[in-house]
């Protein structure tokens, strides 16, 4: 066949549909535009499920009017002035393609005025073919009107889900954006009906209130830290909080929502063993990283991005929220586990003075429970469970203590099978693994490609317990395994961790093999249920978790701690 040169319209159709995949695109677009422009209050109005009717004001810089008919054109940009910003992007668009492509797939109309203006301008399209440009009244700033979208692409519409499908995706882009600029107003308008009005607001955690709702939002908590050039922070829920779905796991590059495989996996392996399976954490991250060090020119829809160093952005990030966790697990937090709900008849009370019980003398006395006492004289030690004041134990299975906040249950198998875990785990990140040689070496081969990837991993290898030696220009092979594991193949075990070197330099596949082990070992070897314990052990228990991380869940993720505050206790008796 021979060669053709498309028509015009047709390269706008095909560029349209790279940008333009539903009315929620056509959304992020145009207000991601907005944000460029400095807006600080941005309105969104959508008629159905979009493809009707969009329209975002915004009161940002404005369009001059000699302007106006430029920027309907394909890669008309006022972002770039040199080919240096392309290396370094700073704005959420940059390409130019955002308005000339919805402008060739739906009928749109765009009002725009300079704040140095007296008049502004309008400008309409139809399927990409422009109008005439006209002076029009406006205030200052920009604001789109996107009508019949897909009018001319029957096909693209017909793949459009429920109007409730779609207009849940313009909500879920408004609330992003939202959430990465807390000092912009938001309005997002359904017909006649106000969706969310998110007014500016002055902390960042205000914003979480406004978009994720008190409930969601009041069990984050913030963390931060940096390394070299890159900062991470944002909000994270503590564990035990977590959520059948990763909905509300939201990740920012420099306040660029992305969908970034490197930086979901990194959070995850953050909450590295507090979280049961299929279960998700509440995280806000904000990345904040040299521009020349990110590529966001990954995809016209922007959504994916590329790190120059991922490996140290990886680790940067999986580091901040494990440190965060860890501290927050050294002096647990109040675990809500009571409704909340009000109740109409309430019996009114003075608060209990009991409830704090500050000194030893001050206690209660516990006649008729043997062994709750303590020598007054004893002091009282460090660290947040040590210094819990033992009650007694219950059903052979909860210990039951005085904390400073009121009182504390804790699971005695869950709290010795993360002691014993942990202990394991340190040996395993000194290196320190009991290595089982293999009678017969068992032969990886690798494509040549792979190979050089997996010979690059060989010293992670080694300091998780194995040994392997280069076999040939592609074979490698396996003379020693770590004794944690079971006897197999691990021939695809050590296959499988190629992608994940490739991805982010090291192997998190090897690493939850071993540590699944570590968990089954830990699991059988320690307190079992409907054992008495004395008060030594119990004492040598509670001391035992202030020594380790992430005290307050087993390594299954089930919690080890569950506290009743004085409020709580006193909601469940009708004194509050």
């Amino acid at each position: 066949m021979r060669i053709i040169v498309l028509p015009e319209d047709w390269v706008s159709r095909i560029a349209a549909g790279e940008v333009v995949e539903r009315p929620a695109s056509v959304v992020k677009e145009l207000v991601e535009n907005a944000l460029d422009a400095g807006a600080r209050e941005i309105s969104v109005r959508v008629e159905g499920s979009g493809s009707s009717s969009i329209r975002v004001s915004d009161d940002g810089d404005g369009i001059a009017a000699e302007d106006l008919p430029l920027a309907l054109e394909r890669h008309s940009t006022s972002k770039l002035r040199d080919e240096a910003d392309l290396f370094r992007i700073a704005t959420l668009g940059f390409r130019g393609e955002a308005l000339p492509s919805i402008a060739s797939v739906s009928k749109l109309e765009i009002v725009s005025r300079t704040r140095q203006q007296q008049a502004g301008s309008r400008l309409r399209v139809e399927g990409g073919r422009k109008g005439q440009a006209a002076a029009a009244g406006c205030p200052a700033g920009t604001t789109v009107e996107v009508r019949e979208l897909f009018f001319n692409t029957p096909a693209r519409r017909k793949f459009l889900k429920s109007p409730a499908a779609e207009l849940s995706h313009v909500c879920d882009v408004v609330n992003r954006m939202a959430l990465a600029y807390a000092e912009v107003h938001f309005r997002l308008d359904h017909g006649a009906r106000t969706l969310s009005d998110y007014v500016a607001a002055a902390r960042h955690r205000d914003r979480l209130q406004q978009v994720l709702g008190p409930e969601i939002a009041g069990g984050l908590a913030p963390f931060g830290a940096s390394s070299g050039k890159m900062t991470v922070k944002g909000f994270l829920s503590t564990a035990p909080s977590s959520y059948s779905t990763s909905r509300y796991l939201h990740v920012y590059v420099n306040r660029r929502f992305v969908r970034d495989r490197t930086l979901t996996h990194a959070v995850l392996q953050g909450y590295d063993t507090l979280l049961m399976k299929g279960r998700y954490p509440a995280v806000v991250l904000f990345l904040e990283i040299p521009y020349e060090e990110v590529d966001v020119n990954v995809h016209p829809a922007k959504y994916e991005v590329r790190f120059r160093r991922q490996s140290e952005v990886h680790e940067a990030v999986a580091e901040a929220i494990r440190s965060s966790l860890r501290a927050e697990a050294k002096t647990p937090g109040r675990t809500e586990i009571l409704n909340r709900e009000q109740t109409d008849f309430v019996v009114q009370e003075a608060a209990l003075p009991y409830a704090a019980w500050p000194h030893k003398e001050s206690r209660p006395p516990a006649e008729g429970y043997p062994g709750t006492t303590e020598s007054k004289g004893a002091t009282v030690p460090k660290g947040f469970f040590a210094s819990l004041d033992i009650v007694g134990q219950l059903l052979g299975c909860y210990l039951v203590c005085g904390s400073q906040r009121g009182m504390a249950l804790i699971d005695q198998h869950a709290a010795h099978e993360r002691i014993a875990f942990e202990r394991m785990r340190r040996q395993l990140d000194r290196g320190e693994v009991e290595r089982q040689n293999l009678l017969i070496p068992q032969i990886l081969e690798l494509p040549i490609g792979e190979a050089a990837l997996f010979e690059e991993g060989l010293a992670v290898l080694d300091n998780l317990g194995f040994t392997v030696e280069r076999f040939g220009a592609s074979r490698f092979a396996i003379k020693a395994v770590p004794a944690l594991l079971p006897e197999g193949d691990y021939r695809q075990l050590l296959r499988r961790m190629v992608v994940e070197f490739a991805d982010v330099g090291r192997s998190k596949e090897v690493r939850e093999e071993l540590e699944e082990r570590l968990m089954t070992i830990a699991c059988h070897s320690v307190i079992r249920a409907n054992r008495r314990l004395d008060r030594e052990e119990i004492r040598a228990l509670l001391k035992g978790l202030d020594e380790i991380d992430f005290a307050t869940q087993c390594p299954h993720g089930r919690p080890v701690l569950l506290e009743f505050t004085q409020e709580q206790l006193e909601r469940m008796f009708k004194r509050a």
